[in-house]
């Protein structure tokens, strides 16, 4: 529930086109963080899933954004990786684990989607593979909440 959330995270990265990126750069915004490496066969079998829906939430015009977290492949393994999958929503860098400390322990399994509301605190949490029907399910429900 909105009213048993912990405080917003203070998530912060470079971006695998080197942009620095911060959880702030999407306030006001429902943000997916999802953990991922292209050596994990898991995360390999969900990443269409989360191009479905961030396609279906950016057409939409909805207040969504997505932001993939590379966990142990260097930045030119995981550009490589996106481009060949055409996973079009950005990813960070894998900094040595730093970001994944700034999760809180949120995301001890890979893969883990986070949705985090418009404060940008947990809203939700998967821990293994998401497939497109219960994640926009947990995107569109936390869309619904007032702000």
């Amino acid at each position: 529930a909105p009213d048993q959330r912990s405080a917003p995270l203070t998530l912060s990265g470079t971006t695998l086109t080197g942009a620095s990126w911060t959880v702030a750069d999407a306030k006001d915004k429902v943000l997916v963080l999802n953990v991922w490496g292209q050596w994990c066969g898991p995360c390999v079998a969900e990443m269409p899933h989360l191009q479905q829906v961030w396609s279906q939430v950016s057409t939409a015009g909805k207040p969504v954004q997505f932001m993939g977290i590379n966990y142990r492949d260097g930045a030119d393994t995981a550009r490589a990786f996106m481009r060949a999958n055409t996973i079009t929503y950005p990813s960070l860098e894998d900094d040595g684990g730093r970001t994944l400390l700034a999760l809180r322990g949120k995301a001890n399994t890979t893969p883990t989607t986070l949705v985090l509301d418009r404060q940008g605190r947990i809203a939700a949490r998967v821990s293994g593979p998401v497939t497109a029907a219960p994640l926009s399910g947990l995107v569109n429900d936390v869309l619904g909440e007032s702000s």
